[in-house]
Parts: C-alpha cells; structure tokens; sequence
C-alpha cells in the first residue's frame, strides 16, 4: 500500500469550538493541508479539526497530488514553495484535469507573476505567512461559504436551463436565450510558443466542446492550417499568439490570406501589433483580441462571440491585388 500522507489525520470532527473564529462544516467539509513545514502542517490540521472539519495532510505537491487523485475534497490550503512539486505547479496540474477545487494559497512569498500570467490560478483567498489561526479559520469559512452558494446558484441555473430547454421544443416562448454549444465544425487551432499557455488554453476549450489542435509555434500553424484547409473538418478558427520565434503570429495571419484562407482569427498575445498596420491593412485584422495575461471567463467569452458572429461560407478569401509586395509602415516588419 502506497503511503500518500505520512501524517493524514482521519478523525470524526468534534463540537465546534467557542472561539470567535470558528466555523461549523454540517455536513462537515473535507479539507487538504498541503505544507512542508511539519510544525504548520500539524498546527493547521489541529486548528481545522477543532473547529469541525476533516483534516488530511500533505507534506509536498507531489504527495498532495496523489492524495488529490484518491479522495475528494471541498477546500485545499497550500504553500507555495516546496520540494518535488511547487503549490503553483500543483495547482497547474489540477487545472489541467479539470478538478474544480477551490483553494487558498498561504505562503511567505506569494507568487504574484504567477497570477498575472496565468489569472485562473489566482487563489479564493491568500493567507500570507506568518498568518493568525483567526485569520486561517476566517478564510476556510469564507472561501467554503462562497463555494456552498456558487454551487447552489449552479443548481439552479441548470435547473432553470432545462425549463428553458423544454418550452423551447415545446414551440413555446423562452424568457432567456438558450445557452450556446458549440457544433462538429467548431475545429479551432491553437498556435502558442509557450507550453502551459498552449496546454491551458487546450484544456479550457477542450472541456467546453471544442475540437483543438495545437502548434508550437508560426509555421507549424501555418503547416497545420495548409494540411486541413480542404479536409471535410477545416479549422473554424485560429487562436494565435504574436510573439514567437520562425513566424509571427501577424506573418501567420498573412500567409493564411494570401492563401485565400477565410477563417476568423483572435490574436491572443502580450503586445498586440499597432492599430496603423491594421488601418492599412484592414484584411490582416483579427476579429478579436486577447490581451495577456487574460481570463478563462474572456478567453470562452471572446471565442463563442466570435464564432456567433461569424458565418463561414465555402467561397475562398481574395485579398486585394498586388497587396503582398505594399511595404509595411514605419519599417514595421512582419
């Protein structure tokens, strides 16, 4: 038998202690501590326990993740730093498999450019050390009431969805516009140097419906666009960054229309190219823009606008004549 947490605690919980910050879990929640200190990780657990809740431990990511992989929990409290596996790189592997588990980050050190760069990591709550066991009991009781409400509020909206559904085939009017799922022609591409960019943004896409495929970089994306441009699933879209080595994400774009390739194209990148490029080449504007680092919420929201908006028909793109031998602005080069 593989030992997963070499200090895991599995006790019943005990009546709620009278401190002013205690919390009550009824039924009780079940909690992951994740901290290589072994005198926080007990102290934690113990505090937690106290105050009504299941309490295992974790003495680093990798063993966090094992657990994580065996029990389900309501709420995990990790460090950041830490042998074998970092909280931020357990955190991207949670992320990757879709497990919806909200957690707090307490760390001497928050990983601030973490968060900016990828803001769906960012914590329900940070607790930055040295933290106070009111501090600790306030923010496992905040983050456990917020997640109770947004899964209530989820239920019933998916309840309100089925109505929805129903009067819809019943041929009767609908109150609200039914939710947007995407179809077998939604094939999008996704061109990206960075690896857990690419990887996230394949995820997100991915859980929500899409077929997705991914490049490395510019002329892989172009290689991959050539390939299936006639195949009976072409690509419905491109997500592209700019910024990358061999080809730009703007020459993609350009190669692609020269190509006589009609497919939107969101540019999702850190520096957009200058509105002047795209005022004299209006064929070479993205149908929308992603700003890094950007969020999970804009990144869906902007593909299915883009999507909706868009109608794709069989007849090919013709860029204007003799437009690939103008000269870019400024010097600007693609």
């Amino acid at each position: 038998m593989v030992c997963i947490m070499t200090d895991k605690i599995m006790t019943q919980p005990r009546e709620p202690a009278s401190s002013p910050g205690s919390s009550v879990a009824s039924p009780p929640h079940h909690l992951l501590v994740v901290d290589d200190d072994p005198d926080i990780r007990r102290i934690n657990a113990m505090v937690l326990h106290r105050a009504g809740y299941y309490v295992d431990t974790a003495e680093d990511g990798a063993f966090a993740w094992e657990a994580l992989n065996v029990s389900r929990y309501d709420l995990m409290i990790t460090d950041n730093t830490m042998p074998n596996l970092t909280g931020i790189e357990l955190l991207k592997k949670l992320y990757a498999t879709r497990m919806n588990l909200p957690f707090i980050m307490a760390t001497g050190n928050m990983p601030e450019a973490a968060f900016a760069q990828y803001p769906w990591l960012e914590p329900a709550a940070r607790l930055p050390k040295p933290y106070t066991v009111e501090e600790l009991l306030g923010a496992v009781k905040k983050v456990l009431r917020e997640a109770d409400d947004a899964a209530t509020s989820s239920q019933a909206f998916r309840g309100d969805d089925l109505k929805v559904n129903k009067n819809s085939q019943a041929g009767k009017p609908c109150g609200a516009p039914l939710q947007y799922s995407p179809n077998s022609r939604h094939r999008i591409l996704v061109v990206e140097d960075e690896p857990d960019m690419r990887r996230l943004n394949v995820e997100v896409l991915e859980s929500h419906g899409y077929k997705v495929d991914t490049a490395e970089d510019g002329m892989a994306g172009w290689e991959a666009l050539h390939a299936t441009r006639h195949a009976p699933e072409s690509y419905a879209l491109l997500i592209t960054d700019h910024d990358m080595p061999g080809l730009s994400g703007l020459a993609l774009v350009k190669k692609a229309r020269a190509a006589r390739m009609a497919l939107p194209v969101i540019m999702a990148t850190g520096t957009l190219p200058t509105e002047d490029l795209f005022n004299r080449y209006p064929w070479l504007q993205p149908a929308a823009a992603l700003v890094k680092p950007y969020s999970v919420e804009q990144l869906l929201g902007t593909v299915e606008k883009v999507l909706r908006a868009t109608v794709l028909s069989d007849e090919e793109f013709e860029p204007p004549s003799n437009w690939q031998g103008q000269p870019l602005p400024n010097g600007m080069q693609l």
